[in-house]
């Protein structure tokens, strides 16, 4: 694990596996994701033929809650700031995102067109003013977010959940995460239209942004959409069909 000193924070990060390979970046969704979310589900798995870099946004997993920049543009400075530190800003390369992580992706793609080779978007709620925010902006007490992280991660008990809590109530009350997010910029349907790289569209089909992914495939001249039997949190609920989508598509030499 590496820290990556940026923007006024420090972002805890993991590179792993084949330096030779095209490397392939991964971003985790918000609130409740972290670099591990894609570690045992695909990054250890394709550590074995390809170059994975994983890093924990700011506010996630072992990157400190910050009181600020969880706007678009600090985002990808963030982003960028990984890719230097690794000494991969200068090559093209994979990205693979889910939920937030995917929109940040995509939005990567479309500023730097000419740096991602493919583009894999995990279950991406655009626009983020609807699928999003809605359940953020009704979380107004540390209650209201007990209720709301009990009906995210059912699973989650005991010290991680208490950590987990004591996270998302930093988040939600003392930082500008909520209100970043209302601010949120949704790519227009002609800068969409533009973007050539070849995408893989994984949604759930039950999940709530499926409506998301069929818009995308609309748009976007070079994606392809495929849907698995889960909801919004595909890496957790279907982690061996994702792996096998995403390895097929990332290693395709069409």
């Amino acid at each position: 694990m590496q820290l990556i000193h940026t923007n006024g924070t420090v972002l805890s990060s993991l590179e792993m596996g084949a330096q030779g390979s095209t490397p392939v970046l991964m971003i985790h969704g918000l609130m409740f994701g972290n670099m591990a979310t894609w570690y045992s589900s695909l990054a250890a798995p394709m550590a074995k033929q390809h170059h994975v870099v994983l890093y924990d946004q700011r506010g996630h997993g072992d990157s400190p809650v910050t009181a600020t920049g969880y706007d678009l543009d600090t985002q990808l400075a963030d982003l960028r700031s990984v890719l230097a530190h690794y000494g991969l800003d200068r090559r093209p390369i994979d990205v693979v995102g889910h939920s937030m992580g995917a929109v940040l992706a995509l939005n990567m793609a479309l500023t730097t067109q000419d740096r991602v080779r493919r583009l894999v978007l995990v279950d991406a709620p655009l626009p983020v003013g609807e699928h999003v925010l809605p359940d953020l902006l009704n979380v107004h007490s540390p209650e209201v977010l007990a209720g709301y992280i009990d009906a995210n991660q059912n699973a989650t008990g005991g010290r991680r959940r208490e950590r987990m809590h004591r996270r998302l109530e930093q988040l939600f009350f003392h930082s500008t995460l909520v209100r970043d997010l209302t601010d949120y910029p949704t790519p227009s349907d002609f800068e969409l239209s533009r973007l050539r790289v070849s995408t893989l569209l994984v949604y759930g089909r039950h999940s709530h942004c499926v409506a998301s992914g069929a818009k995308l495939e609309s748009l976007l001249p070079a994606a392809r959409l495929e849907l698995l039997d889960c909801g919004h949190y595909v890496v957790e609920d279907q982690p061996d069909a994702l792996r096998q989508l995403v390895i097929s598509f990332l290693e395709d030499r069409e």
